[in-house]
């Protein structure tokens, strides 16, 4: 509304009420622009306020009614009516007052916001001329400042003036009294008055609102007038007295108390006038829920804060607030309360509210949430809120403010209040959650280890991980970084994805795989997944460090280098066995991949890791000799022991020692002699609980080796001479005769006693006799011995019989058979 001392220029109805002169009947419609009809129902309804009477002092002429719609044309009006008396009377010599109607349309004036002062000064106060013909007449109506009639609320009181407005608002009727002894302001001090209450209306009721500036004792239905006292019914205002009692209604009292908060916050009484001002929508009757609504918008701003503060609020109203007052201007406790709420709302499903947000998106926006974030208390509520927030921006600010998320999410993660946990796991979560990733967010992982290290633990630690952010940051750093100022972890990452070989070390990879627990495991996972065995070198110091404390991974490396695929590196061969070795052997004994390995400088290669894994280790000493030892000897396993006594003879040739020993005396798997190598029989020879080592030895060795019996009866005597012969050396005679046949026992003994006197071959005979060691061989040779004795009987039979007898035949018949009968007995399938 112009606020200026401007005026509008309206056309205006207009009607005569009164007599003619002499006249002694009733009043009567004159002359009007309006139907007689019409025009009669606003003159009757300002006429029944009664007439002046000597006992109303303060009720001289003239009397002023505003009018807005009536009972029975209850369409929206302001309308005027003015009681005068020129002095006149009726042919009774009664006075012949005169009412005189002015009405403005409500499309007209409503649109002005015409106030009652306005209308008093251009109509009322100094009245124009009537046209002579019945036609309306075209007026001036000035605009009455919103400062005006906030200055007259404040001179009544504002608390008096809002509840006699609040009263009205209760539809009741209201008489504005004097107080004892003081007279009434005049008329048109009046009309300010009556205008200034209902402008603490919204100006829409004015359109069912009607007022006086006096009213005798007939009976009216006004609503707001000035009279000597109240009627039953009504309610008493006394003016400049204390404030009326509050409404019944409660609607209309929240209206009040409404009215009474708003002064009090802004302490301005002209904004709360012109802003009820412009409620023009006119109300056919009292409406408080709607007035308090209207009141609500004059301090949208607060109520809605309020409400949002306490619990409540409502989209629809915090979309009007954004519209009526743009974000910058807010201060940051409203912002804050409209942008919190918008969030939650958002979260909570309406887009809405999202896209809201995304149209009203500052940088205090960003503030705010960031400030909230970090206020959140513990780090697990903060990350929390964090994650709703984003969540809430990529789903439904995004959209209508493209970059928000990214804002939002640099200013988070580059705040300085979070540690180093946080932040890392925020990252992580972004990009997992939305595919979230920024260039700021990538150098900070790559430039703070601990955040990086941190990321890197929920990706590894994540079930369903994926390696593209880690290919992402990799590529990343080896553009922009040099490789001596790359996190280690990161260095690591290449080699273990293969975009770079040469440039990660073992602590690298230990920072790498101890980024989360079960790190060693997760990381040989995707070594296999993406076909890198190789890095099992760089992990090895860590995994034997964790061997006995992380499970799985036996079971990782087993699978990062199968044994029963070929074995091509003979570096990834030696680790994976001597680890596998480390934590209870594997699923296979021994070294198996050591079998497979078919290239020189694969074996090679092989050795040289197993001589630095172990030469400093006992531990890993005890475990490779073990694992060497307690697999299939075959000639690479014997090639690489040697190998590694060569390399390590002080330190590795006393445990190697000790394994055989501890196997070749039966607490261990069984081994075979002929296995070992010379260079170690030497030295287990040396032992003296293994005396019988070199000759047992030699004897299975010649034995194999198909030696003549000369030799066998060599090795034999040489045992011999130290003393009885070893136990072993007689089971590997029995082993090796049981084999081939008392026949070769025999030419062995004969040899022996051929070479030395005193028949050591008849002790051997006597030594494998002693004890029940070796009762099968026993009856073999005593069988053997029967036949030689049998044969041998007849041998001397026949030569007997040809000594005595040259020319006789060989013996008897019967002597002969008799002999051939016992050899036979004694022969293997013969006839007894």
């Amino acid at each position: 509304m112009n606020e200026g001392l401007g005026e509008e220029r309206l056309t205006a109805h207009w009607a005569v009420l009164g007599k003619y002169p002499g006249q002694t009947m009733g009043y009567e419609v004159l002359r009007s622009s309006l139907p007689d009809d019409r025009a009669s129902t606003y003159l009757w309804k300002a006429s029944a306020t009664g007439a002046p009477g000597d006992r109303d002092p303060e009720g001289g002429l003239p009397w002023r009614v505003f009018l807005g719609g009536t009972d029975t044309h209850p369409e929206p009006v302001c309308a005027s009516v003015e009681t005068t008396w020129d002095g006149s009377t009726d042919g009774t010599g009664a006075p012949s007052y005169t009412w005189r109607l002015t009405l403005l349309e409500w499309a007209e004036a409503g649109r002005a916001a015409l106030t009652w002062s306005g209308i008093d000064r251009a109509l009322l106060s100094d009245p124009p001329a009537l046209p002579g013909d019945a036609v309306p007449m075209a007026v001036a109506v000035p605009h009455t400042p919103s400062a005006e009639l906030a200055e007259v609320v404040d001179q009544l009181g504002f608390d008096w003036a809002a509840g006699v407005a609040a009263l009205l608002l209760d539809y009741r009727q209201v008489a504005i009294t004097p107080s004892p002894g003081k007279a009434l302001p005049d008329v048109t001090d009046r009309v300010r008055v009556l205008d200034a209450v209902c402008s603490l209306l919204p100006y829409g009721c004015r359109a069912w609102l009607s007022a006086a500036t006096w009213t005798g004792p007939s009976q009216h239905d006004l609503r707001l007038f000035f009279a000597s006292a109240a009627r039953t019914g009504q309610v008493t205002a006394v003016l400049g007295g204390s404030p009326p009692g509050e409404p019944r209604d409660e609607a209309a009292r929240a209206y009040l108390h409404g009215l009474r908060r708003l002064r009090a916050k802004t302490g301005d009484t002209t904004e709360i006038v012109a802003y009820l001002l412009t409620d023009a929508e006119p109300a056919t009757a009292p409406r408080p829920v709607a007035a308090l609504r209207t009141l609500r918008e004059a301090d949208l701003m607060d109520v809605v804060v309020e409400e949002i503060q306490s619990g409540g609020g409502e989209f629809v109203d915090v979309r009007r607030v954004l519209e009526r007052y743009p974000a910058e201007s807010l201060n940051e406790h409203r912002l804050g309360a409209l942008t919190f709420f918008l969030v939650r709302s958002a979260y909570d499903g309406n887009a809405a509210a999202g896209s809201l947000l995304g149209e009203h998106w500052t940088g205090r926006t960003l503030s705010l949430l960031v400030r909230e974030v970090l206020a959140a208390g513990t780090p697990a509520k903060s990350f929390a809120r964090a994650k709703r927030y984003l969540g809430v921006v990529h789903a439904t600010v995004e959209a209508d403010r493209p970059g928000s998320f990214d804002e939002l999410f640099n200013a988070l993660v580059e705040a300085p209040e979070p540690t180093h946990e946080w932040t890392g796991a925020l990252i992580y979560m972004a990009d997992n959650e939305w595919g979230g990733n920024t260039d700021s967010a990538d150098r900070l992982l790559v430039r703070e280890s601990a955040v990086g290290k941190t990321w890197l633990g929920c990706l590894l630690d994540h079930e369903d991980r994926s390696l593209a952010p880690l290919h992402r940051l990799v590529r990343r750093a080896r553009d922009d970084m040099a490789a001596d100022v790359t996190p280690g972890w990161l260095r690591f990452a290449a080699v273990l994805l293969g975009e770079s070989l040469d440039l990660a070390t073992a602590t690298d990879a230990a920072e790498f795989a101890g980024a989360v627990e079960g790190g060693g495991r997760i990381t040989l996972e995707i070594a296999r997944a993406q076909r890198r065995p190789e890095v099992l070198a760089l992990m090895w110091p860590r995994l034997w460090r964790v061997a006995r404390t992380e499970r799985g991974l036996r079971e990782a490396v087993e699978q990062l280098v199968p044994v029963g695929e070929p074995q091509t590196s003979g570096i990834v061969a030696a680790d994976a066995d001597l680890f596998c070795a480390a934590v209870r052997g594997g699923a296979t004994a021994g070294m198996p991949r050591l079998e497979r390995l078919t290239a020189e400088e694969a074996l090679h290669d092989y050795v040289s890791v197993l001589i630095r894994r172990i030469e400093s280790d006992g531990e890993l000493r005890r475990v490779a000799v073990e694992a060497l030892l307690g697999g299939e000897l075959s000639g690479n396993t014997w090639w690489a022991i040697e190998e590694l006594s060569r390399a390590l003879p002080d330190s590795l040739l006393p445990q190697l020692c000790e394994e055989l020993h501890r196997r070749l005396t039966g607490r261990g798997r069984p081994l075979n002699d002929l296995e070992v190598p010379e260079y170690l029989m030497e030295e287990l020879a040396k032992r003296y609980d293994l005396g019988w080592l070199r000759p047992v030895h030699d004897f299975r060795k010649a034995a194999q080796d198909r030696a003549p019996y000369q030799e066998l009866a060599r090795i034999v005597l040489k045992a011999h001479g130290h003393g009885p012969l070893p136990a072993p050396l007689l089971d590997a005679i029995a082993a090796w005769t049981l084999e081939v046949g008392a026949d070769d026992l025999e030419r062995v003994a004969w040899h022996m006693d051929g070479r030395v006197a005193g028949f050591p071959g008849l002790e051997l005979y006597a030594a494998v006799a002693r004890g029940d060691r070796h009762g099968e061989l026993r009856d073999q040779l005593m069988n053997h011995s029967e036949i030689q004795k049998a044969r041998h009987e007849w041998i001397l039979t026949e030569l007997r019989g040809r000594q005595d007898s040259p020319d006789a035949a060989p013996g008897t018949a019967p002597e002969r058979r008799g002999v051939l009968k016992k050899i036979s007995r004694h022969l293997p399938g013969g006839s007894r």
